[in-house]
């Protein structure tokens, strides 16, 4: 008989499960047939890309209440685009579901940000959309116990989902794992629309389950109550940044490898132990949080903006799923307003100090560190680059009129047949456009320049 786990890890494997970000899985098959079919993929079993979920699963699911546990509902094949990502699992007498969604996919990143100053984004609306779907076609009732989870911008999703849903009745519980929290906005619009018992009926039943050192769940404002919080040991190793917030490493140990001749990392079925507070990184992380979401909405906004496409590109992608794209506002937002925070919260706040002797593992590096800090910045060279945009800016216009000249200069009578014509006045509305962009870049480069000679002068 296997032993008897609890909603909160069962939700964690499966968590882990979407990662593997299979989608050919047949509906009805059980997850233990599924891992079965993948156990000589190359990228699954075979040792690949996904080795590590798929290790902690297939670990996970010798226990049969998770290996009998039956797929269904995945979006991939509902319709839905590659960002919702989600699946329903069911125990053989459906009297438990679990509704799954994936954490943050490619293109996916800037659709953080926006959920961060807005009342919902277009992921956090699907991913309600796909909920709603799910009960109606499958009938939930309030005999079944329904759980709904995701782990990081997936957790995020389960609790919109829980907060939002015509259906909450149905929701027992939701587990967000690593999930970050939402902007003042939907706090503001829960409360104006369910009044304050109502708001607190629907976060009281969620759960957060973060590892200890996790950065994404203390972004934004978190709805989770503090006795509904707990974290969990991450142990990576050394300069594995990524490692604090990837869920596989909650279900890891690092051990003394004597072939290897050195520590590596093994992944088990099992979560590992709570831990009685919130780490170092996790702890630094917050406070950095906290002033971000101090700032205005609309610098709030261009900081957010900038910091999710910065992790989107780290990942390859170059635009949101939905189109989104960081303008210079944004850029001159993260500039001013970001980049100081930042430095503000690792040098002066106690947080950000310890985080740092923490990460350099080194007690005494700091403590000679004087009590401002100097950031230097060539000034000239940035006011030469203004001026070398406002020239081409300039230049560029002149040959926006040259074009409308010969447009001009077309007879008229052929105008209106003459494919020409229209292309000349195109053209010259696109450069137009063009020359904007680089007067934009060259005040956004003077005011810099200004602003660090201002700061050099009096700070």
């Amino acid at each position: 008989m296997s032993e008897k786990l609890s909603d909160a890890e069962i939700s964690m494997v499966l968590d882990t499960f979407m990662y593997l970000d299979y989608k050919e899985a047949p509906d009805g098959a059980t997850l233990n047939e599924i891992l079965l079919s993948l156990k000589e993929h190359p990228d699954y079993g075979g040792g690949g890309v996904h080795y590590g979920e798929y290790t902690v699963v297939s670990k996970a699911a010798l226990n049969e209440e998770i290996g009998n546990l039956i797929i269904s509902c995945q979006s991939a094949n509902m319709g839905y685009d590659s960002g919702t990502a989600a699946c329903t699992f069911t125990t053989s007498d459906k009297s438990r579901i679990y509704v799954t969604y994936r954490g943050t996919g490619d293109g996916e990143w800037p659709d953080n940000g926006i959920g961060m100053t807005s009342v919902s984004s277009t992921q956090q609306d699907s991913a309600l959309s796909y909920f709603e779907e799910v009960v109606e076609a499958m009938e939930i009732n309030d005999r079944q116990r329904l759980i709904v989870t995701g782990h990081s911008k997936g957790g995020n999703k389960a609790q919109f989902v829980t907060m939002e849903s015509r259906y909450h009745g149905l929701i027992d519980t939701c587990y967000s794992v690593d999930g970050q929290g939402f902007s003042e906005q939907a706090i503001g619009d829960w409360k104006e629309r369910y009044g304050e018992e109502g708001y607190e009926r629907r976060r009281d039943k969620l759960y957060g389950i973060h590892g200890e050192n996790d950065y994404v769940s203390v972004l934004g404002n978190s709805i989770i109550p503090g006795e509904h919080i707990r974290y969990i040991r991450t142990p990576v190793e050394k300069n594995n940044f990524a490692g604090y917030h990837d869920i596989k490493y909650m279900f890891a140990a690092l051990t003394y490898d004597v072939g290897a001749g050195g520590i590596v990392t093994v992944f088990h079925g099992r979560k590992n132990e709570d831990v009685g507070k919130q780490g170092t990184l996790g702890r630094y992380a917050s406070v950095l949080s906290a002033e971000v979401m101090d700032l205005l909405p609309e610098k709030r906004d261009g900081c957010a903006s900038v910091i999710m496409q910065i992790m989107e590109s780290a990942k390859g992608e170059k635009k949101g799923i939905n189109g989104e794209k960081v303008t210079l506002s944004d850029i001159g937002d993260f500039t001013f307003q970001g980049i100081p925070l930042i430095a503000k919260s690792l040098l002066k706040e106690k947080e950000g100090v310890n985080f740092l002797e923490s990460f350099f593992n080194r007690k005494t590096a700091l403590r000679g560190l004087p009590a401002s800090v100097n950031l230097q910045v060539n000034a000239k060279r940035l006011q030469r680059q203004a001026i070398e945009f406002e020239a081409a800016a300039g230049q560029v216009k002149e040959l926006t009129t040259e074009i409308k000249d010969i447009a001009m200069a077309i007879p008229l009578y052929m105008k209106g047949s003459s494919t020409l014509y229209h292309r000349l006045k195109l053209s010259a509305r696109e450069i137009e456009k063009l020359c904007e962009k680089l007067k934009k870049a060259s005040q956004l480069k003077e005011n810099m320049a200004g602003k660090y000679q201002h700061w050099d002068e009096h700070t």
